[in-house]
């Protein structure tokens, strides 16, 4: 199958889906107007949205609206800029999934078959996620701006324009050779993980057992060590625990763990322990918080927001931040189904009696701190 033919076939499998997904889709949220005022004049930002992927891959416009018709809103679907806009949700770091050059066993099974569908692999398709997201923002330059730094996310904010950043999602997708971590930087790849769902050449994934005690790998170090001389991000989540343990000791500038939970709320490999939480926190880094029912244990919104409050209490209201994973193929908490529940989230915090300055930090402060001290 040539790629022509590929991308026929994938767009046309999109155009299938969509007419399947069409319909009601969450509930409008029941907030009051002084719930939505907050949350309104908030600065809202999620640091993991896998929209790209879609976009990429099924010729998704982020510019129309979608809906998740199937119960529990599974998989995607989760965001474009109408809901978005309902939502509250002002800007994302958008997540590039790449296809690895060479497929380890232990990658699962739906991202091996997306690497044999498609021809371009690592910095090759990575480069080319970089092209849909520019082209995306160009095409709809009024509604949003792909952002370099902190400070260009607060300019198209203020403008009110969606303020999209770029992060890869595993370190595969640069192939072990800094010089393609220029080339991405050139189109403006600010943030990098270090490793997705099988092991790469700069960390092992937390979600294989057979890896763990394996800690960063001289690339890995060399690859943190590049970032932060260069101005870029570096995201902690999928590592393991001795990766992420030799990272803490490595980094000398704040980071992020993109999309995470806390682990003793509910024990699942991907969360972080409280030592994790404390960790992350003393360094001036953020935490994203998921809101997959994998990650979460208690059902819906109030489910999320223990997780909130719970890294608060371990590592201060400056560690937190929304890291939603929405549109990768997760099953979101009930109440969250997409982007247009967000004001919940505001709603359930004012309730529990954070204050309006606590919810902001939550909601997108922290995270925009730390993207404007490494990017500018």
């Amino acid at each position: 199958m040539n790629e022509l033919t590929r991308r026929r076939f994938l767009q046309s499998s999109a155009a299938a889906a969509g007419a399947l997904l069409a319909g009601c889709g969450p509930e409008a949220p029941q907030v009051s107007d002084d719930v939505l005022a907050l949350h309104r004049d908030a600065r809202v930002l999620d640091l993991h949205l896998d929209t790209l992927l879609s976009m990429r891959l099924l010729g998704y416009e982020i510019a129309s609206r979608h809906t998740n018709r199937l119960p529990r809103s599974p998989f995607s679907w989760h965001m474009d800029l109408p809901r978005a806009r309902e939502g509250g949700l002002d800007g994302a770091v958008m997540g590039l999934v790449i296809s690895p050059r060479e497929v380890r066993e232990e990658l699962m099974a739906p991202l091996r078959w997306l690497a044999r569908l498609e021809d371009e692999r690592g910095i090759d398709q990575t480069l080319l996620t970089l092209d849909v997201l520019d082209e995306a923002a160009q095409r709809h330059a009024d509604e949003m701006r792909f952002c370099r730094s902190g400070s260009e996310m607060r300019a198209a904010m203020d403008e009110g324009r969606f303020a999209a950043f770029a992060g890869l999602e595993g370190s595969h997708g640069i192939e072990s050779d800094l010089q393609n971590v220029h080339a991405a930087y050139q189109r403006g790849l600010r943030m990098i993980g270090l490793t997705h769902f099988q092991a790469s050449s700069a960390a092992y994934p937390m979600t294989v057992a057979a890896f763990d005690g394996r800690g960063l790998t001289p690339f890995g170090r060399d690859l943190v060590t590049e970032m932060e001389r260069m101005g870029m991000v570096v995201d902690l989540a999928h590592v393991n625990e001795a990766g992420v343990e030799e990272a803490l000791g490595l980094v000398t500038r704040p980071f992020v763990v993109s999309h995470t939970a806390c682990r003793a709320l509910f024990d699942f490999r991907r969360n972080l322990s409280d030592a994790q939480i404390r960790a992350v926190a003393e360094r001036g880094g953020v935490i994203g918080l998921c809101l997959a029912r994998g990650f979460i244990g208690r059902p819906g919104v109030e489910g999320f927001v223990d997780h909130i409050e719970h890294a608060i209490r371990v590592g201060g209201v400056d560690c937190v931040a929304l890291g939603s994973d929405w549109d990768g193929a997760i099953v979101p908490v009930e109440g969250l189904g997409d982007v247009t529940g967000l004001p919940r989230v505001t709603r359930v915090m004012l309730e529990r009696g954070h204050s309006e300055a606590v919810i902001r930090k939550a909601l997108g402060e922290n995270a925009l701190r730390v993207l404007t001290d490494i990017c500018g």
